[in-house]
């Protein structure tokens, strides 16, 4: 998964405006923070990223439940609306909650794994819903 380290292009054909639509706790689940902020103008060559006209979105990362993954805590993540597969990083809501972790399935049964030792695994007791699966990591300059 490509990590951009600056934003910036000299070819603003390959530009790609993405909508970043709040921030997603790295942590335990909390209630949504879905919310349009502003649009994130990236260098679609470098990432790596979809066709124009696919379905992505960007959103800040509150915490460290990601660490061991190289998600810290302000970091963008790029996601698209497609089918998680095992293993995917993604945006989930769960009992209510969203979360950033990693999608696994055990015995059929799916769940929300950390990437850090201190965070539990997060196993639904109702609800787990795929909202996004991360395809790109922005790190901005500042960081």
């Amino acid at each position: 998964m490509p990590i951009a380290r600056s934003p910036g292009h000299p070819d603003p054909t390959l530009r790609r405006s993405i909508p970043l639509l709040g921030s997603i706790t790295a942590g335990r689940a909390e209630p949504p923070d879905a919310r349009f902020e502003d649009c994130l103008s990236v260098d679609a060559e470098t990432l790596r990223l979809p066709r124009q006209n696919a379905r992505t979105f960007a959103l800040k990362v509150r915490g460290d439940s990601m660490i061991n993954a190289g998600i810290l805590d302000g970091d963008i993540v790029i996601m698209e609306f497609k089918e998680a597969r095992p293993g995917d990083i993604v945006a989930a809501l769960i009992d209510g909650g969203t979360t950033l972790k990693r999608l696994v399935v055990h015995n059929r049964t799916p769940y929300l794994k950390a990437a850090n030792p201190a965070y539990p695994d997060l196993i639904p007791a109702g609800e787990l819903v795929i909202l996004g699966v991360q395809i790109a990591l922005l790190r901005l300059p500042d960081r």
